[in-house]
């Protein structure tokens, strides 16, 4: 089936089959890029603050792009963006690639182009995220995360390694690569063929009342691409109506506060692996195989995630995963060693393919298609705000206070995020998926809700 109408089966979805193809050569893409970035610098400055530094410049400028990225990818066509994401990406990539492999590339230069790359990821990155919403049903939408949760791992588990050993090979090879990738990207979406326009708010003659289930106001939502468009708000107003929608639901500022925090000391804490271990002389390919060790991880999760997450309570799943989180952190307290990482990497991606089909399906599931794009990079900029700083923090205490101390930081930092959940009663009684719909309706909300939120959303 090749509609969003849902399927017994995801993987007779063609166009999700498309969709996925071209996502994965996406993110392939930009982990040959991006991951690479602390060994180029330190190879340039010898400095593990510099290294870290760069990090976070790079995730401050991606999420200060995501914020108006989020708004046009709810008022552009999603396909034409990542077109435009495709061609850029591969052009930023190409040129960092012919510096190195010149013999010219400096730290400025590196750092600018970095920093060109960074909002291109941010800007353009919710594109195809929002896309999946027009491709899959509401019902099919935690199956397609727990799948996409595999994908991630396979990416992890081969693409990781190989950076590091192309790196060792020829410095400019994993850019290459990143161009060749980026650029398959928006050859492999132009066989996507259900349309990726999102859906048109609805006249306020249009607005539907009483209250409809969640098969029914999802064929509300695809009619509502064909129907009479009101006149289109401002960007600014565009973004305030999302950010409005976000904070009139209380469950998901908890949620984003948990994110926030946990996403913080996850990223402290691989940047504090990777970092110490390129700073005692470890080749690239060896680090990457901390990615391996998540990866490994993250597919054998994979293969029960979705069930897990579609048959029970997304909040004990909540509370539980985070609490596994914190328990696999531990070791790092007690030993700087290249297994025990492996080993802390292994414990960590056992947890994530269940806790993210859990909360992104709840998150996105639950949020109506037009506004995909704005939920999606406010939720971003506000879960990885602080953690854009973990690789500078990291850096910076790992020069200063040594590794001991800065794995107490983040070890600490998670362990506060599994406390917030299970200390949250509203973050608890989440129910599982085929509950979730009365659950939303009882929760109070704050401020208006448009007439398009109301015939384009589930009953929240």
């Amino acid at each position: 089936m090749d509609t969003a109408q849902g399927s017994t089966s995801i993987w007779l979805n063609r166009n999700y089959v498309w969709w996925l193809a071209g996502d994965t050569t996406g993110m392939i893409g930009r982990v040959f890029s991006l991951l690479i970035v602390s060994f180029v610098v330190f190879d340039l400055t010898g400095s593990e603050a510099s290294a870290g530094t760069l990090q976070t410049i790079i995730l401050a400028l991606m999420m200060l792009a995501a914020i108006p990225g989020g708004v046009i990818v709810d008022r552009m066509d999603r396909r034409t963006l990542i077109y435009l994401y495709a061609l850029l990406g591969a052009a930023v990539s190409g040129g960092i690639c012919l510096f190195i492999y010149s013999g010219n590339l400096t730290y400025v230069t590196f750092a600018v182009l970095m920093g060109v790359l960074a909002l291109v990821h941010g800007f353009f990155g919710e594109a195809t995220n929002a896309a999946l919403r027009s491709i899959m049903s509401d019902r099919d939408f935690v199956k397609a995360q727990a799948a996409n949760q595999g994908r991630d791992a396979a990416v992890q588990l081969i693409a990781r390694p190989l950076t590091g050993f192309f790196y060792g090979l020829f410095a400019w090879l994993p850019f290459l690569m990143s161009m060749i990738f980026s650029a398959i990207q928006g050859f492999v979406f132009t066989r996507v063929r259900t349309s990726l326009v999102p859906a048109k708010e609805m006249a306020p003659g249009r607005a539907l009342v009483g209250t409809e289930s969640s098969a029914d106001t999802s064929t509300v939502a695809r009619e509502a691409r064909h129907a009479a468009p009101v006149k289109r708000a401002s960007m600014s107003a565009d973004f305030a109506e999302g950010l409005r929608y976000l904070t009139s639901r209380r469950t998901l500022l908890v949620l984003a506060l948990i994110v926030t925090v946990v996403n913080l000391g996850m990223a402290g804490v691989q940047s504090l692996m990777m970092l110490s271990l390129i700073a005692r002389g470890y080749p690239a390919v060896e680090v990457g195989y901390l990615g391996m060790g998540i990866g490994l991880g993250v597919i054998l999760s994979s293969t029960v995630a979705g069930r897990i997450a579609g048959e029970h309570p997304t909040g004990v799943i909540t509370a539980t995963s985070l609490g596994w989180f914190t328990l696999a952190t531990l070791p790092l307290l007690l030993s700087d060693g290249y297994w025990v990482m492996m080993g802390v990497s292994f414990a960590i991606g056992l947890c994530l393919p269940i806790i993210n089909a859990a909360l992104l399906g709840y998150v996105l599931g639950r949020t109506p298609e037009s506004f995909q794009g704005r939920v999606s990079s406010i939720l971003g900029v506000v879960a990885q705000g602080l953690s854009a700083f973990a690789p500078l923090i990291a850096g910076v205490s790992l020069e200063t206070y040594g590794y001991e101390r800065t794995a107490i930081i983040f070890v600490a930092i998670c362990a506060l995020g599994a406390i917030i959940a299970i200390l949250s009663p509203r973050v608890r009684r989440i129910p599982r998926p085929s509950e979730w719909e009365s659950y939303d309706r009882d929760e109070p909300t704050q401020g208006p809700v448009t007439s398009a939120e109301v015939a384009d959303s589930p009953r929240a």
